[in-house]
């Protein structure tokens, strides 16, 4: 019964405390309000008010993060989606494979830390973070296609992050262990197990929610009354994800995303009650305004802030190389594109896209999931950390400026060629 009051009298804290900053930052600037609660959440580790409980994997992975999925993609509207959704699933398909080695290999010559090490830091840190992208580009009123541009790669990036960081966290166990070469790359066989692992713990998860969302389809189109409704769309945005993720074995982020996705583009027309969309869209936008208002506190109290402090050359040369690495991604793939016939994407969208790429629940989340006895372990918490505050206190708080000064706050012109500022 102790251990139960001390968890919801530190629920409670965190709350209370978000309630305060969110009346500053409606003062201020609502896209503000992330950046004040890690910042806040901070504040409170160093007064030493923190709260008795703590964030881990399995909480922001099981419990958390699935209700910013299914609430981010079921609110997808189909036009834009289908504009968006080539270059949304292209960049992390291409971008992370690419994204990680270049990261490994700059980061093993800048931290000194074996390959191997540096290839599961970038893998871990590179994610782009729905939980961030949801609260600042809706908060700062981004342009609708950019919006669901930045939800989308989120949302698949997220997904195959988590299961090539499940290979990965096996390749580099499995080296330690054996006392195997650490400074080299994956072998021919790592890497062939690894895309083989992808591909089908992916496909899996889409094919698991699509199963999951035709089930609930048909429950929907039985009923009428709004609470009822409500239930079903909550059994399936945790039910796909824990069919998929812990009996299945395949992807739950992505099953819960192709659920939402079927939910938002196909299920609120033609399955839910008309009366009833409204009430649902905004029961969501309410779960999961409360969860990244619990998540971005708990990061900035479990920050290691003494350690980054110590380290910060190290921390901020870690940002700089993830924020490079972004920048060559984005601009590499979305200039690409049009070569292919797929729909460009305006140079001031990519700009947004590279500045608002923010790394931080997700690189937690896995992070925390990192083996204790892992050698190098303390090594990726300082790195990872630092660049998820940083992301979110830095990029965070410049990224209206970066709306502003791009202008993409409005939809590109449809008669331009697509490429401008």
């Amino acid at each position: 019964m102790a251990g139960l009051f001390e968890l919801l009298a530190g629920i409670l804290l965190v709350l209370s405390v978000a309630a305060a900053v969110r009346v500053v930052a409606a003062r201020t600037s609502e896209s503000a309000y992330p950046v004040l609660l890690v910042v806040v959440g901070v504040v409170l580790s160093i007064a030493g008010l923190d709260p008795d409980f703590r964030l881990s994997s399995d909480l922001i992975l099981m419990v958390l993060v699935p209700t910013v999925l299914f609430q981010g993609s079921q609110e997808t509207k189909s036009e834009a989606f289908v504009r968006v959704l080539p270059v949304g699933v292209l960049l992390p398909i291409v971008g992370l494979p690419v994204a990680v080695v270049l990261l490994g290999l700059l980061g093993s010559y800048a931290f000194g830390l074996p390959l191997v090490v540096t290839l599961l830091f970038a893998v871990i840190i590179y994610p782009v973070d729905p939980v961030a992208i949801v609260a600042l580009f809706r908060e700062a009123d981004a342009a609708e296609r950019l919006s669901i541009l930045a939800e989308v790669e989120s949302h698949f990036s997220d997904g195959f992050a988590v299961v090539t960081f499940g290979a990965m966290i096996g390749i580099v166990s499995q080296r330690f262990e054996t006392g195997a070469d650490l400074s080299t790359l994956l072998s021919a066989a790592d890497l062939v197990g690894v895309a083989v692992e992808i591909t089908i713990v992916s496909f899996g998860g889409v094919i698991v929610g699509l199963a999951a969302a035709a089930l609930a389809l048909a429950v929907l189109r039985a009923i009428e009354d709004r609470m009822a409704e409500l239930l079903t769309t909550v059994v399936l945005a945790y039910g796909s994800f824990l069919l998929a993720e812990h009996y299945l074995h395949v992807s739950g982020v992505l099953a819960t995303v192709a659920a939402g996705l079927v939910i938002g583009l196909y299920g609120k027309g033609r399955a839910v009650h008309p009366d009833n969309v409204t009430f649902m869209e905004r029961t969501w936008d309410t779960a999961a305004f409360i969860v990244f208002t619990l998540v971005f506190v708990l990061v900035g109290i479990q920050a290691p802030w003494r350690r980054l402090l110590w380290n910060a050359p190290t921390v901020l040369l870690a940002v700089v190389l993830v924020l490079v690495v972004r920048a060559i991604i984005v601009y590499g793939v979305t200039n690409v594109l049009p070569v292919t016939g797929t729909e460009p994407v305006p140079l001031r969208f990519q700009h947004v896209l590279v500045w608002g790429g923010m790394h931080t629940v997700i690189p937690v989340a896995l992070l925390l999931s990192v083996p204790r006895e892992l050698p190098f372990r303390p090594a990726l918490v300082e790195l990872v950390f630092g660049v998820a505050l940083v992301s979110i206190v830095a990029q965070g708080l410049l990224f209206p400026v970066a709306l502003r000064l791009t202008g993409s706050s409005e939809e590109p012109d449809e008669e331009s060629p697509g490429l401008f500022w």
